[in-house]
């Protein structure tokens, strides 16, 4: 892998493919190995940058800073570092919403964004886990001591298994997914625990892309959706995309919140199509 420096916090990420540049964004929990299958089928037409964000996989956790202005930030900077123009930006929960905001602040950088389960407080909140988005905010004290002592834990792999099986839908279940040692093996490193309720914390300031309504000239928005997803809500999904107004929305009826792997063609078929549709199609 490859990495690059973040105000003094390595950030890794894998490069590869040749052609427009398309930046990967994971979903808290995980890292830069949920887009691992359909980077496959896209390095021949693309140049992919999948990353590990801040606290995740072979990125630094420095165990604070997991805000989503901090992973914007953390964007901005690789994006000016590497000289690249009119990326698209591909994302899975907090990556999608980590997509929207960059791109809200840099409209003009980026040419598409395809937005897989987008986290938001609404999404987040209609999930399974919304309870403890309510326990965050009425009981902070007691929320903050169960974060510090969940944070000191290093999850077995087992316990990795039963993280992701939950984040399947029938068709991963069948895939036996939640038997992928990389996967699983997220939730057993030291730190990354800690570094998803860091990011959970900080879940009222992912309201504002439930706030978001693009405007002419936002880039085109490409939405995802397993409707199988337990951990943000598809019904929430689809009052965002009521104001979001994608140019393509897909509903994978069998696919949870790791459907990049659940359908790994179907997927890159998709994110193919739309980047390679004119822009006219797509306003």
């Amino acid at each position: 892998m490859e990495s690059f420096d973040f105000r003094g916090m390595r950030i890794a990420y894998e490069h590869t493919g040749q052609g427009e540049p398309v930046i990967m964004l994971h979903n808290g929990g995980s890292s830069h190995a949920i887009w691992q299958d359909v980077a496959n089928r896209l390095a021949g037409k693309y140049e992919l940058f999948a990353f590990d964000l801040l606290g995740f996989g072979n990125s630094a956790k420095p165990g604070a800073g997991y805000t989503l202005d901090n992973y914007v930030a953390m964007l901005e900077e690789f994006v000016s570092s590497r000289g690249l123009e009119k990326v698209a930006v591909v994302g899975n929960c907090m990556g999608s919403a980590i997509a929207l905001a960059f791109t809200d602040r840099h409209r003009d950088q980026v040419k598409a964004l395809v937005l897989c389960n987008p986290l938001t407080e609404s999404t987040f909140l209609g999930g399974w886990l919304g309870p403890f988005l309510w326990l965050r905010e009425r009981m902070p004290g007691i929320n903050r001591q169960v974060y510090r002592l969940l944070g000191r834990l290093k999850l077995t792999n087992g316990i990795g298994s039963v993280a992701t099986l939950f984040q399947l839908g029938p068709r991963g279940r069948a895939l036996k997914l939640h038997r992928n040692a990389e996967l699983c093996g997220c939730y057993a490193a030291t730190g990354q625990v800690e570094s998803l309720l860091g990011v959970l914390d900080d879940l009222e300031n992912y309201s504002v892309v439930d706030n978001l309504a693009p405007q002419q000239g936002f880039p085109p928005i490409c939405t995802i959706w397993g409707l199988k997803n337990k951990i943000v809500s598809p019904e929430a999904g689809r009052r965002l995309n009521s104001t979001l107004h994608p140019a393509r929305q897909e509903w994978l009826p069998d696919c949870g919140h790791l459907l990049m792997l659940e359908r790994p063609d179907e997927v890159a078929s998709i994110i193919d199509g739309f980047l390679q549709a004119p822009a006219e199609t797509q306003a």
